[in-house]
């Protein structure tokens, strides 16, 4: 297993982005607002990485593996489904995958191995509350505020359209 470490803008800030590779498949990231002034890396992981995180790109343009439980890959796919700056409850992904536990949805998101690929900051509470995240809450409130003002930005300039969030 490789391990890699590089930085990725975001809003004026930087994500440390922690990932790791097997067998050229990414495996694992962990990501954290990193502390000083680091330098942004110009690698083709982070390139495509920052792609990804600004909506430019589609996850599956890093070759990545996520492994887990059935269950867990149900709910990762249903993840995968939500549309950039857009949100799903807990709930609406249980219901999606025929699941009545918002809570067990939750614990399969905590167990994802690969945030940002497999999209569970995009997923909240029922009223729209930010609840759990792997990587913390303020890194999440940062994801979710950063697609917003992305798509906002591309909705005025007629890149894209959608609107946020997804529950009313």
């Amino acid at each position: 297993m490789n391990s890699y470490t590089f930085y990725v803008s975001i809003q004026d800030l930087k994500l440390k982005v922690q990932a790791e590779k097997e067998d050229g498949f990414l495996v694992h990231i962990n990501l954290s607002i990193a502390d000083g002034a680091e330098t942004l890396a110009a690698s083709f992981l982070a390139q495509r990485f920052q792609e990804i995180l600004e909506g430019k790109r589609d996850r599956s343009s890093i070759p990545f593996k996520a492994r887990g439980t059935p269950f867990q890959e149900r709910v990762w796919d249903a993840t995968c489904r939500i549309p950039f700056g857009r949100l799903a409850s807990y709930s609406d992904i249980a219901s999606e995958v025929g699941c009545g536990s918002p809570i067990a949805v939750g614990q399969a998101l905590k167990s994802n191995p690969l945030p940002i690929i497999i999209p569970c900051h995009r997923v909240v509470g029922k009223k729209g509350d930010l609840t759990g995240f792997s990587c913390g809450l303020r890194v999440k409130a940062l994801l979710l505020e950063f697609e917003r003002e992305t798509l906002k930005s591309s909705i005025s300039h007629g890149k894209m359209s959608g609107f946020w969030p997804l529950q009313e």
